[in-house]
Parts: structure tokens; sequence; C-alpha cells
């Protein structure tokens, strides 16, 4: 669990400090990230998460389905209400997990649905280190793809490994390859898989959700062959002279990948791009997925808020 000094205490909400203070990062054993270790994890963790879903499902009225979008395997998170306006347009969400963990089946994209009143399509890629690179980045252009020649207007969201994706995708698209969405959110992105920058020093330790040991085997297990120098794993390193989509990032000041995103943030303003950068006091990385944590309300409200401004 991380540290908190009781400097650092009082700008934290009661529930930011006691989750700071309970929560114990993902320990990945031995030299590399193996098979059957995911598998345990990833079902320990949809056990304690899924039947909380069930109940904010419900509690929100939501309908989940899987189903395929473009050929690639996605959760349809319907609202219960979608106003006329709303229903030539939909929301594309990409989740986090280091490529290897968690599922389409998650909070922020249930709380995408209700939020914004529009269908979200959460894509289910297959994980690492079952697959490599390209596989998921390709599951999720396909859905995006589709979700283009569908509806009138997309917007998209990814956290962490799911903005990695998202990224890559939302360039292309770009680049002409199809249409891109209207705005684009990403949650403490992974835009540099070499791992560099003060960040990962400064606040491994501090972030309780992410080390650096389990960052370096999560990508090592993602990238396969594929250097951590291509632009394909590393977005921050592609040429976005071609352009981009509205976007905003959001991060925290202990999040393992602050620099990522505040990097990103300078890349992206020096190519002349419409991009804003929200760090969080004392927060850390994909905080905004904890329910019940203010910070994460008002984070996921300003990104949401940022989204519905251009659908």
């Amino acid at each position: 669990m991380a540290a908190v000094d009781s400097i650092q205490a009082q700008t934290l909400s009661p529930e930011a400090l006691n989750h700071l203070l309970s929560t114990n990062p993902v320990q990945i054993p031995g030299p590399q990230l193996n098979q059957q270790f995911a598998d345990t994890l990833n079902a320990q963790l949809a056990g304690q998460i899924n039947p909380f879903l069930a109940q904010l499902r419900t509690r929100l009225g939501l309908v989940v389905k899987a189903k395929e979008l473009g050929g690639s395997r996605v959760l349809t998170i319907t609202p219960k209400k979608i106003a006329k306006s709303r229903r030539r347009v939909a929301g594309i969400y990409v989740h986090g997990g280091g490529f290897a963990l968690l599922s389409a089946n998650d909070y922020t994209a249930y709380r995408m649905a209700h939020d914004l009143g529009v269908v979200v399509y959460s894509v289910d890629y297959d994980l690492s280190p079952r697959v490599q690179l390209p596989i998921a980045l390709e599951q999720t252009a396909r859905a995006c793809r589709a979700a283009s020649r569908q509806y009138r207007r997309v917007v998209v969201a990814g956290s962490s490994a799911g903005a990695n994706l998202l990224f890559t995708t939302v360039l292309r698209a770009s680049r002409g390859e199809f249409d891109p969405p209207a705005a684009a959110g990403l949650f403490s992105p992974a835009a540099d898989l070499r791992a560099i920058g003060d960040s990962y020093v400064a606040n491994d330790g501090r972030d309780p959700l992410l080390t650096r040991d389990t960052m370096t085997k999560l990508v090592a297990a993602y990238l396969g062959s594929t250097p951590s120098g291509d632009p394909a794993a590393s977005p921050i390193l592609a040429n976005l002279r071609s352009g981009f989509v509205p976007t905003v990032i959001n991060t925290g000041t202990r999040d393992l990948l602050l620099s990522d995103g505040v990097r990103l943030h300078r890349t992206m303003r020096d190519a002349g791009l419409d991009i804003r950068l929200r760090v969080w006091e004392g927060m850390w990385h994909a905080f905004e997925g904890v329910p019940g944590l203010p910070e994460g309300d008002r984070a996921l409200g300003e990104v949401f808020g940022f989204l519905e401004q251009h659908l």
C-alpha cells in the first residue's frame, strides 16, 4: 500500500485516502507474465467486479449484450432512455488492464453509456500473453471502423492500455482509413511502452494500482517481437502532423504513467492539435475506474462532458 503523509492527506477525499491506505498493487511473480497466472488473476478480478456491475446495471437500467461489431467482439451497453437526437450517435470504449487483464465488462464503459445517453460498444479484445501486438489493435480498429459506418457521429474513450489501442486506431482514422470519431477521452494513457519518464521512478511505490516491475512485465507480454519504440506500440512516437481529433487526457499526480500523459499532451500541442490535460491531485493510475470515489466521479463528469460537446 502507498504511504500517505499528513500533509498529502489534507487534499484527498476520505474515500481516496482509504483506498491509498488499503490497496496493494498487483505483483507478477517470476521474470515474465505467464498464461496460467493471467487466467487465474482475471478469474479473481471478475469474481470481485462482476457482482457489483450486475447491481449497477440494474440500478442504472442498462441493457448489456455481447455481439460483434465489424468482426470484433464487443459488449453493447444500452442506456434505459436514448433521446431522439442521440439515436444516430454512439460511443466506443476500450478497457485497460495492461493488455492482459480485465474485460469489456467495465465500470467506466457503463458510466459512459449512462452519462452520455448513447449506446456504447466496449471492445472485448484478445488479451496477452495469449496474443501479442497487433491482434488487439486490429480488433479495436475493426470495431471503430464499423461504428463510423453505422453511426452519424462517434465519440471514443479508453483507459491505460485501452487508451494506447484507441489512440493508434484514431490516428489511423485521421490518416484516411475510415471516418475519425468526433472526440476522444484518454484515461492514464500508456502512450510510450518504452516506459521512460520521471513518473516511472518518482511514482513507483506511490501508485496503489501499478508498479514499474508489473508494467514492464505486462508490456513485454503484449509486445512479443515488436520493438517498444515502434509507433504502433508507442503512439507518442507517431507522426501527428496528419492531425487528430479533439482530445482530453486525464491523469493524476501519483499515476505511474503521469509522464506518458504529460509528454503526450506536449507532443500533441507542439503538433498544433486540439488537446486538453487534466492532472488530478493525489490520484493514481486509472483512478476513474474506482466506484464511489468523489475525485473519480468528477473526472468522469469532466471527460464525458467534453465528449458530449462533440456529439
